[in-house]
């Protein structure tokens, strides 16, 4: 035999009786219109004192003074709702005297109570339906849990109260006792959950001993409220205490909020709280505001009871969401989108509200005014969240690129940025980078998934990651996916930013830092990220096919030792440039950078320390970090000529040769022709470095004493001399590469520019070069 838990059976026993108090109270609203008729007894006649908005009596004109003869053809004194509460409810006829004497007596049905029916009846039932449907998810997916099951019993709660309430108001004895403990109840309960909830995220929300002194308060307001029923003058009392009451619990649960978002609100679970926070006012600000506070003090409500009450539903919604989301939304954008809607669609909503006031003869200052500004501002709102969401949809990452500047400007910087790349994997870097500095996620990875044979299959090549995320991409079917398009996975999103007919390029990206969704426009600026990024990667990849096609081919020619054309030795001269200048960034902007910092730091530590051993040291390790930060400058300046482009050739020249100076041995005789000017760009850097080349090589091998160089304009051509007292070289052992920047790239430099050079030399008659380069084209022109 099946044996169930404790839960589980009072599960059950809960969702019956609710179950049962649904259906009668269903029933009976749906059997009996709302009279709204209060009377008093005034020398024997039941006078009508008071008669509700909305109601029956109301739409049929019924007037105050006049005088209740008979209600389902029986003395007022012997009906149950005027005996028990004074009220005239739950009946099929009523006869009534009016002023003039004259007699009339009604059939109560719904008839032309569209408006009530909808209010009372279909509002409430699919309230409490909604929230009973709720509960049964909540139990089936995690009832296990103690904070569900606590969500689950406030969902009941408050499902029932608002069911009730319609019943309450036509003076069923049942259904003002379940209004009565549900109404304040229903906070309590939402109490306990946010406290069990909380627990479970190892935070406390409330104190033990707090929770048992709200219940104790509950329990001695509930037991007046109760005993009022028997006393029809203290139930009369105990309205405004029960509201009173509500109302003292509303505002120590927003006390608890404030103090709790306090507490926790510069830790990961910002966005959760402020997502309460949202939740907390939406759902009990309009009941407090409008209809709780103004009932207290004016006697009537801005709002009716039973529509504050609907924003409740709120509540549930957003605790089932955060029960059963694997991911939150964006609270701080939606926020910042509301303020800003909210400016927008107040004016418009405000002048449309009093046009139709006026028009439709509605007073500013009642009920109907305000539902229809609510409705009206709430509309708006929602109008322009979906025109947004739309426009996303249909425009896709073209979305909005006029007017977003912000975007645009991120994306141009990561362009700039971006072009010094010459690989692939450098690209990828970058955008990686990028995306985990933009929008603060954890993790970002760059994955790559290939076409298996099996159709609609497709699996991920390099495979590093764990088996859930290979899982979660591998589900998926990229054939039809785009690049550019963004798609969400459990644990994050997949953007593609590659593509070809077997092959995709794809980026991942982890949940933000609050584990919240991305919003609009960070789709929007990830998409066009990407969609742009898919352009570049495929250059890139082209670009390093060809490379690589190059490298293969001058292999080959100097396989069969064949002279290989100059237009290759200028592609590769300027792809190691390149190489250069990018390496050139990243020491200075990266290493150097870190020097400089920890620099400071060590000087600063120097000037707190007062031990002179330590002191000492410390200055020994500050004069080593100098000379590696003038290392790490010269480096630069080598791998990049400073100025080259704004101080044109010769200065460029002379600054290298007072460098030089200051680090050789040897007596350096130079000559400089200054009428040289403005070169092509190709010239200048080609000289500079062969210049650079033939000094290094002096310092590093030669062992020379005494070294000249001179550079001369001669009419339309450039003459280059150097020589040296060293050691010489062998010229059968120069070695043709272009790994290293040697004799031999000297030679190749030139060549590719059409210029002549001849290299002199032999072991101890030193070395000597001289080259000729013509400014119009080839020398021989």
């Amino acid at each position: 035999m099946k044996r169930y838990s404790k839960s589980a059976i009072a599960f059950f026993l809960v969702t019956l009786i609710t179950i049962c108090l649904f259906m009668h109270f269903t029933l009976l609203i749906l059997k009996y219109p709302l009279v709204g008729i209060e009377v008093e007894k005034v020398q024997g006649n039941w006078i009508i004192e008071k008669i509700y908005d909305n109601s029956w009596a109301n739409k049929n004109n019924i007037e105050t003074g006049s005088i209740v003869t008979l209600v389902n053809g029986i003395d007022p004194a012997k009906y149950h709702t005027v005996e028990n509460f004074k009220m005239v409810e739950m009946a099929d006829s009523i006869t009534i005297t009016g002023k003039n004497s004259e007699i009339n007596t009604f059939a109560i049905s719904y008839h032309d109570l569209d408006f009530q029916l909808i209010v009372y009846f279909v509002m409430p039932v699919l309230f409490a339906i909604f929230c009973f449907f709720l509960s049964l998810l909540l139990y089936y997916r995690k009832g296990a849990e103690s904070s569900v099951q606590r969500l689950i019993l406030f969902l009941l709660s408050i499902g029932l109260c608002y069911l009730s309430a319609s019943a309450s108001a036509r003076a069923d004895l049942t259904g003002r006792i379940t209004t009565t403990i549900t109404f304040s109840g229903s906070i309590v309960l939402f109490i306990h959950f946010l406290k069990a909830y909380f627990t479970g995220l190892q935070l406390e929300f409330i104190k033990t001993s707090s929770i048992k002194l709200m219940n104790l308060c509950y329990f001695i307001v509930i037991s007046i409220l109760l005993s009022s029923f028997f006393s029809f003058k203290l139930y009369v009392l105990t309205k405004d205490i029960e509201l009173g009451f509500v109302c003292l619990l509303f505002i120590f649960l927003f006390m608890l909020f404030a103090r709790f978002y306090y507490r926790y609100k510069n830790t990961d679970l910002s966005s959760l709280l402020k997502i309460l926070w949202v939740m907390f006012f939406i759902a009990f600000s309009p009941f407090v505001i409008l209809y709780a506070i103004p009932y207290i003090f004016l006697g009537k409500g801005f709002l009716s009871a039973e529509i504050a009450a609907g924003f409740l539903l709120v509540i549930p919604l957003a605790f089932v969401y955060l029960q059963l989301a694997e991911k939150l939304f964006d609270i701080e954008f939606l926020l910042g989108r509301l303020r800003y809607y909210s400016l927008l669609a107040f004016p418009f909503t405000l002048v449309l509200t009093i046009i139709l006031a006026w028009s439709l003869k509605i007073r500013l200052n009642s009920g109907s005014f305000y539902f229809v500004l609510s409705i009206l501002f709430t509309g708006s709102i929602l109008f322009l969240y979906i025109k947004e969401y739309t426009d996303y949809k249909m425009k896709h990452h073209l979305f909005s690129q006029k007017n977003e500047f912000e975007t645009n400007l991120q994306l141009y910087h990561f362009f700039q940025k971006a072009k010094h790349s010459t690989k692939v994997s450098d690209f990828i870097s970058s955008l990686i980078n990028e995306i985990q500095e933009v929008l603060s996620v954890k993790e970002v990875y760059y994955v790559e998934i290939q076409a298996s044979e099996d159709e609609g299959i497709w699996k991920v090549s390099n495979n590093d990651y764990s088996p859930d995320l290979v899982g979660e991409i591998e589900k998926i079917n990229w054939k039809k996916v785009k690049a550019g398009s963004l798609l969400e996975v459990r644990n994050g999103f997949c953007v593609v930013v590659g593509e070809d007919y077997q092959r995709k390029n794809i980026i991942f990206c982890g949940l933000k830092k609050y584990k919240t969704n991305l919003n609009i426009h960070e789709r929007i600026w990830l998409e066009t990220l990407a969609y742009f990024s898919s352009i570049l990667l495929e250059n890139f990849q082209q670009i390093e096919g060809l490379f690589q096609k190059i490298k293969n081919y001058k292999e080959k020619m100097l396989e069969v030792k064949e002279n290989y054309p100059s237009w290759l030795s200028k592609l590769l001269f300027a792809l190691s440039e390149k190489e250069r200048a990018n390496l050139s960034i990243d020491l200075h902007d990266a290493v150097l950078q870190d020097q400089l910092q920890l620099l400071r730091e060590i000087e600063s530590i120097y000037n707190k320390v007062t031990d002179p051993s330590l002191k000492e040291a410390l200055s020994m390790v500050n004069e080593r970090l100098l000379d590696n930060i003038h290392l790490i400058r010269e480096t630069c300046n080598e791998l990049r000529p400073p100025f080259l482009k704004e101080s044109g050739l010769i200065e460029s020249i002379q600054n290298l040769i007072d460098k030089i100076k200051l680090r050789s041995n040897f007596i350096l005789h130079t000559e400089l022709d200054h009428s040289i000017q403005k070169l092509d760009p190709e010239y200048e850097l080609a000289l500079y470095r062969v210049i650079q080349e033939l000094l290094n090589n002096a310092i590093k091998h030669s062992e020379a004493t005494d070294v000249s160089i001179s550079l001369m304009k001669k009419k339309q051509c450039l003459m280059l001399s150097y020589s040296d007292n060293g050691i010489g070289i062998h010229m059968s052992k120069l070695n043709d590469s272009f790994k290293t920047m040697g004799i031999s790239g000297i030679k190749e430099r030139i060549t590719c520019l059409g210029g002549r050079i001849k290299m002199e030399s032999g072991p101890n008659s030193g070395f000597k070069v001289f080259i000729e380069l013509g400014l119009g084209g080839d020398v021989s022109d």
